[in-house]
């Protein structure tokens, strides 16, 4: 059986989807140094750059007095496309003189999504080759489930040591619908052929628990360490953790034989 812990709850699980960033690595240590060099990159020649940034870090919700990311914020929830299509959008608005959407588009494409996609500077927030071991050796499928285009997510988790223990992944430039549609977690669940009732969907946002209870997954688990706050994962979580360090596995739950 893969009898998995999540904090104080007990589940068996055959079938544990992530998200990478939040969940995997602290999205702000991970994320923050990134960004603003990304930024600082793209607006190096421009003459209104301060009013630019500002516009910037709005649209993409970034808080620079706190150094982290909205939730609700296309950089902290959307994908990479997403991401650059906004900032091309705010540098179109805001250039002076107005330059044209193509040219902000190339510049985005030159200097800014280079800098977010090169590799290096994920903040584990646990030893994740142990945890993801550890599931194996119960008999319990690893996927990850990203906004993150499958390059950079590939390269984040070979750097971990983690590739070898993952079953399948999904990422924003795969076909199909991303989070919150269920696609992929459905995808995931039947290529390692295990049952919805037996999957455990961890994330730190409400698009991840959302894509769980759309799909009917046997449990959502919400974690800190990321975009999410604890008011706004609860309602779509059956438990809170402060990060994936508080999961164990292959202990027998209260009432099983030891």
């Amino acid at each position: 059986m893969g009898l998995v812990h999540f904090g104080e709850h007990c589940f068996d699980a055959r079938l544990v989807a992530f998200d990478k960033d939040g969940t995997l690595f602290d999205f702000h240590a991970s994320w923050g140094p990134r960004f603003t060099e990304a930024v600082d990159r793209l607006l190096s020649h421009f003459p209104n750059r301060t009013e630019i940034q500002a516009e910037l870090f709005r649209s993409l919700g970034y808080n620079a007095a706190e150094g982290t990311f909205a939730e609700d914020g296309t950089f902290g929830s959307g994908t990479s496309r997403a991401t650059a299509r906004a900032a091309a959008t705010v540098l179109h608005k805001y250039s002076r003189p107005t330059l044209p959407l193509r040219c902000c588009e190339k510049l985005v494409r030159q200097g800014f999504t280079p800098i977010l996609s090169s590799p290096g500077g994920s903040v584990p927030v646990t030893d994740l080759a142990s945890l993801f071991s550890s599931l194996h050796e119960q008999d319990v499928c690893v996927a990850v489930i990203t906004s993150d285009d499958r390059a950079a997510t590939e390269a984040a988790l070979a750097e971990f040591g983690l590739s070898s223990f993952i079953d399948y992944i999904g990422c924003g430039d795969s076909p199909g619908r991303h989070k919150p549609a269920p696609d992929m977690l459905l995808a995931a669940a039947d290529l390692v052929d295990v049952s919805l009732t037996q999957t455990v969907v961890v994330g730190d946002s409400m698009t991840d628990l959302q894509m769980a209870r759309v799909a009917e997954a046997g449990m959502a688990v919400g974690v800190l360490t990321g975009v999410g706050r604890r008011e706004t994962l609860s309602p779509l979580a059956d438990v809170i953790l402060d990060s994936i360090d508080e999961i164990r596995v292959g202990v027998s739950c209260p009432g099983e034989p030891q």
